[in-house]
């Protein structure tokens, strides 16, 4: 079966911890009222105001007076705002599970969990936190990585991944402070490493509360939907009332800021239906009602904070697919305009839209718009329209990204095949068919197909060498390719360590709890896809690289303090694959084309195992890559080239290896790929000397920068 057909929307319920937001019995609480009182009160108040007592406009006075307050605390630090790349497609991603990376500071731990409980340590928190991660950009930069993906930061219920945030006005004490999150980001910045924060934007958390009135389900969320099309407003005679307890985030605290249809199933939440957009995730997981202009002004000023506060670059919008499309427009329009009032003029906004590609075209760049003339559209709600229309004046006037979409998404269908094509399950036809389809189309005339995030593996998916878990070449496959295909590539944390989510062959150490760790082992918990990447961690798990796999162990916490990152044996620089991931990566950001280029397809096996052959061309330069997927080494055919010429190209990543250009033609036969392995071919002129450390020729430095998206592939 092919990757794609994975539901990623799944594996996100899977991984949200739903053990932990079961419906829980709710304590008896107030039930605030729709009318109360309109109280004054003074903006420069600590806490946030109770929108269900003093009413929205003190919470969207409240929320907006905080933007000014913390422009004023940034610059009261001396710091100077740092600029956005002026090409996003430039970026190298890391993507980071903050509890499971590293744990800098055992002062914000919880106590850890008896033996007796050990059972439950696999999806309990391990002790990350951002100090940890701060104590680690100098290895994030020795492996070439410009960019870091923060699973969420905010307060939540306690699980240790994030996504059920409670109140996004606070960082989680779990993971450090709001000083520690700008100090982090500021180190980062030191390094060159923009900071992309992730934000849950379809649903809030409290376990607290419940339905007092039960919604009919089904009902409610095609009222909704069809509301959404012909441009109503967001109501339905089907929907629940809610009980919100005392713990409810008080901005929030409004009925009609929430669709109240009830809870999913997982098909639900896996499909494209209404209850996909209007139904919550799960028991205490309530989805917002984003087609409420004043939520939509809270939710969005809430979140500019943490761009003046913190000076954070950009922001993954998790569960994109689950909201309005009109929502997403004022969010990324108005967090973009606010950012380049600011100082940063380039903030990027990605959406996790695990969907078909309509679904996608809808909620990025143009949105299947005229933005000139927005009343001129393809399939797309009406609701949408109206928003477009008066976004108008605020998109048009952004330098940078004219446009009311976000400006990307995961390509979630390449990723899966590219996937898929490099484990031998799928041949690179596919891969080709995923950038030339009609598809494709759609989603490059909404925005730049480069800024899109590609993947082998993220925190919802198994690890890529799950099913190879001894193969190290293919953990060198899979970051050789990363680094030259199409797309911003996303390396999940440990990647680079040939983690395998795997732990039958760790040393076993729960006490009373090994036999039922054991059988969530057999399986493929979301647990699994997140292993500490800590020495001191109690979820240690495999490896593909053979020093790592020693090293997977599953027992208690220890209440010690990580090492220094260069000694922690998990972040081991002598191995070929994270040798293999660093070299790569240096080619890719000092090669335009590799980053910014135009892809052809040149050459693929008709079988599952064999070559997938591609050029990368920018501004009349063309590399060529060779992707050998077999074990074994193949013999290179000659493949047609754009180029002319008879100059020589050299293999970047080969010392010797060189073929000559020949009447529009790449003379590879007579040469051979080793298995496993990827070859980048450029011409001899673009490429320095050879490079002892890093086992490659980069280019020179004497290409330019070309930020305008011809429209070709």
């Amino acid at each position: 079966m092919k990757l794609h057909h994975f539901s990623t929307s799944a594996f996100l319920l899977a991984g949200l911890c739903l053990s932990a937001c079961r419906n829980l019995d709710a304590d008896p609480s107030r039930t605030k009222s729709l009318n109360g009182p309109e109280a004054r009160r003074s903006l420069s108040d600590k806490n946030p105001p109770d929108a269900s007592i003093e009413g929205i406009e003190a919470a969207k006075n409240w929320t907006a007076a905080r933007l000014p307050a913390a422009e004023a605390d940034f610059a009261a630090t001396g710091l100077k705002r740092y600029e956005s790349p002026t090409f996003w497609g430039k970026e190298i991603v890391y993507s980071i599970q903050v509890d499971r990376f590293n744990n800098g500071d055992l002062n914000n731990d919880a106590a850890s969990l008896p033996e007796t409980d050990l059972s439950q340590m696999p999806g309990s928190r391990h002790g990350g936190d951002l100090r940890g991660i701060l104590d680690r950009l100098d290895y994030l930069s020795d492996l070439g990585i410009t960019t870091l993906w923060l699973t969420p930061v905010f307060k939540h219920t306690g699980a240790y991944h994030g996504y059920c945030a409670t109140d996004p006005t606070q960082v989680d004490p779990g993971f450090g402070t709001k000083e520690e999150l700008r100090s982090l980001v500021t180190e980062a910045h030191k390094r060159n490493i923009k900071v992309v924060l992730d934000i849950v934007v379809n649903h809030l958390c409290d376990l607290n509360s419940s339905y007092s009135t039960q919604p009919q389900h089904n009902r409610c969320a095609n009222d909704l939907n069809l509301t959404n099309w012909n441009g109503g407003d967001a109501s339905s005679s089907a929907q629940g009332m809610l009980k919100m307890s005392d713990t409810f985030f008080p901005l929030f605290r409004r009925q009609e800021f929430f669709n109240r249809c009830g809870t999913n199933s997982g098909g639900d939440t896996s499909g494209e239906g209404p209850e996909t957009m209007f139904g919550d995730f799960a028991n205490g997981m309530y989805d917002y009602n984003t087609k409420n202009r004043d939520f939509q002004a809270l939710f969005t000023d809430l979140h500019k904070w943490w761009i003046a506060y913190a000076d954070v670059d950009g922001f993954r919008l998790d569960a994109a697919k689950h909201v309005t499309e009109d929502y997403l427009a004022y969010f990324s329009t108005h967090v973009r305009d606010y950012a380049q009032k600011i100082g940063k003029k380039n903030f990027y906004i990605v959406g996790e839209v695990a969907a078909s590609p309509d679904w996608s075209a809808r909620r990025i760049g143009n949105m299947m718009s005229d933005i000139r003339n927005p009343n001129t559209h393809g399939n797309i709600p009406a609701s949408l329209t109206y928003e477009i229309n008066d976004l108008k004046p605020v998109y048009t006037a952004n330098t940078t990204a004219a446009f009311p979409g976000m400006n990307a998404v995961y390509d979630f269908i390449y990723s899966g095949d590219s996937r898929g094509y490099l484990l031998g399950q799928t041949n690179g036809g596919a891969v080709e068919w995923d950038l030339t389809s009609p598809n494709h189309s759609v989603m490059a005339a909404q925005s730049d197909p480069r800024l899109n995030w590609i993947v082998l593996e993220i925190h919802d998916w198994p690890r890529f060498t799950r099913e190879v878990p001894t193969d190290r070449w293919k953990s060198k496959l899979g970051l050789s390719y990363l680094a030259t295909a199409q797309g911003i590539p996303v390396i999940y944390y440990g990647m680079e360590q040939g983690f395998t989510g795997l732990c039958e062959a760790s040393s076993f150490k729960a006490g009373k709890a090994n036999s039922s760790i054991q059988n969530l082992c057999r399986g493929s918990d979301d647990a699994m896809k997140r292993q500490d990447m800590f020495i001191n961690g109690p979820w240690r798990l495999g490896s593909t690289v053979p020093s790592i796999q020693q090293l997977a162990s599953i027992g208690p916490s220890s209440a010690v303090l990580s090492p220094d990152w260069k000694q922690d044996p998990l972040l081991a620089r002598d191995h070929d694959v994270y040798k293999t991931s660093r070299r790569f990566n240096h080619l890719r950001t000092s090669c335009a084309p590799l980053y910014q280029g135009q892809t052809l397809f040149r050459w693929h096996a008709n079988t599952n195992l064999g070559l997938l052959i591609y050029s990368r061309i920018d501004d009349g330069k063309e590399l060529v890559v060779v992707v050998n997927n077999t074990s074994a080494p193949l013999p290179l055919p000659d493949v047609i080239i754009s180029d002319a010429s008879t100059q020589t190209y050299r293999n970047a990543v080969n010392e010797v290896q060189t073929a000559k250009a020949s009447g529009s033609s790449l003379k590879l036969n007579g040469l051979t790929i080793e298995g496993n392995t990827v070859g980048v071919f450029a011409p001899e002129s673009m490429l320095g000397a050879w490079d002892d450390d890093l086992g490659a020729r980069l280019c020179k430095k004497t290409l330019k920068h070309r930020d305008e998206f011809s429209g070709d592939i």
